[in-house]
């Protein structure tokens, strides 16, 4: 036996012992061991320690990130990754930046087989074009690596897409931050910092607004709390519209989801299916989450065009009336209810962002980026970053959620 494997066989145990705790970090080198045995890891070197793990071989995800005191950021499915390709619906392997092309659902989704009657979770598959195979590396430097796969995709009216998608995956520096959020890292703050570049290249048939649009679509799974609240800021609007939807899954409780000032405050505990979005013109661009146990701020920032697009509806209607209302950003959180506690075995909570759907021609493509920032450190220091960038102090949103512990 090898000192390789005896490493993987410590770690296996560990982690299944943690398998029902909602934040299961386990060490970022235990994790590369692993991956390495039943895939493929790059590792990319970020600043004093911080590390980010990339895995060609299941779909081109990042995998997780190492900051500060924090081992994994991401949900890492030890379960899954080591069964392979075998699940019916969703080979879950995690990842806090995975591929995936939308709409989910209604005439124009993708998600469900051709003609279905009605959408359910015992119906919903995940494509296999994208659900199963490796992202072929094109290039690779140390802070870098560009990949690319076929991916075609079906929807819900029988209408063929035939693509390639290429995504550069890479680290941003701290010295980048002016330039990406307007902020400099504050002293005693570690930070990692990556980046997915994504485009999508129709190589068949013109597409035609009348029998579906599809697009890039970025999730990212973040191990859940019970002291984590995602936060999503958005803007004013005379519409007379509420700032959030959450028809997806059925209206999110108020005790899930508050309003605080211009942020949506969202429970990420994975003990309730929920979700909910933000449109094109409710959106800033950013969102992110405050994890209180463990001191850590993560920031998404994404593309949104500056004039209003088509963006894929993802709601859970086999006929929706404007299908081409759908959000620019989602975030969801897993749960079990048939779990007595509500907790699913997969702990995570998710922060999505998607593009616009165009009408491609053959040869034309879409593009769309989506950066993760991870702080950890000092509340103090988090608490200055939160309110700058997502408008909002923690302690309202600790106040707001947890007004026990506040």
């Amino acid at each position: 036996m090898t000192n390789r494997t005896i490493c993987l066989l410590v770690f296996c145990s560990g982690f299944l012992a943690l398998q029902g705790c909602l934040s299961s970090s386990t060490g970022f080198e235990n994790i590369r061991v692993l991956l390495d045995s039943n895939a493929d890891t790059i590792v990319l070197k970020g600043e004093t320690g911080s590390k980010l793990l990339v895995s060609p071989r299941l779909q081109g995800r990042i995998m997780t990130a190492k900051v500060g005191s924090v081992e994994s950021t991401g949900l890492v499915p030890q379960k899954t990754i080591s069964e392979g390709e075998i699940h019916e619906h969703f080979n879950n392997f995690g990842g806090i930046d995975r591929f995936w092309i939308g709409p989910e659902a209604g005439q124009y989704g993708v998600y469900f087989p051709k003609g279905a009657k009605e959408l359910t979770r015992d119906n919903w598959q995940v494509p296999a074009s994208f659900d199963k195979g490796a992202f072929e590396v094109i290039e690779k430097t140390e802070r870098k690596v560009q990949l690319r796969k076929k991916i075609d995709v079906t929807n819900l009216l029988g209408v063929e897409f035939e693509t390639m998608v290429t995504r550069e995956i890479g680290l941003i520096p701290s010295a980048s931050l002016g330039a990406e959020l307007g902020i400099k890292l504050p002293a005693g703050v570690s930070y990692i910092g990556c980046y997915s570049d994504n485009q999508l290249t129709n190589t068949g048939n013109d597409w035609d607004p009348k029998s579906g649009l599809i697009g890039i679509w970025i999730l990212g799974m973040f191990n859940a709390s019970d002291q984590a609240a995602v936060i999503a800021p958005f803007k004013s609007a005379d519409d007379g519209k509420a700032a959030y939807n959450d028809d997806y899954f059925g209206k999110v409780e108020d005790s899930r989801l508050k309003v605080i000032g211009q942020s949506v405050i969202f429970r990420g505990d994975a003990r309730k299916v929920s979700k909910f979005g933000l449109s094109q013109g409710r959106t800033t661009g950013l969102a992110g989450s405050f994890d209180f146990g463990r001191n850590l701020l993560t920031v998404v920032r994404f593309s949104v065009p500056q004039t209003m697009e088509r963006y894929g509806n993802s709601t859970w209607h086999v006929t929706q009336e404007n299908p081409y209302s759908g959000d620019a950003f989602q975030s969801y959180n897993n749960g079990d209810d048939k779990s007595p506690d509500g907790l699913a075995q997969d702990a995570f909570f998710e922060l999505e962002s998607a593009s616009p759907v165009r009408p491609l021609r053959k040869g034309e493509n879409i593009s769309h980026r989506h950066a993760t920032y991870h702080f950890q450190g000092p509340r103090k220091e988090l608490d200055k970053l939160a309110a700058k960038l997502l408008g909002v102090s923690l302690e309202e949103v600790q106040a707001a959620m947890w007004p026990a512990s506040s």
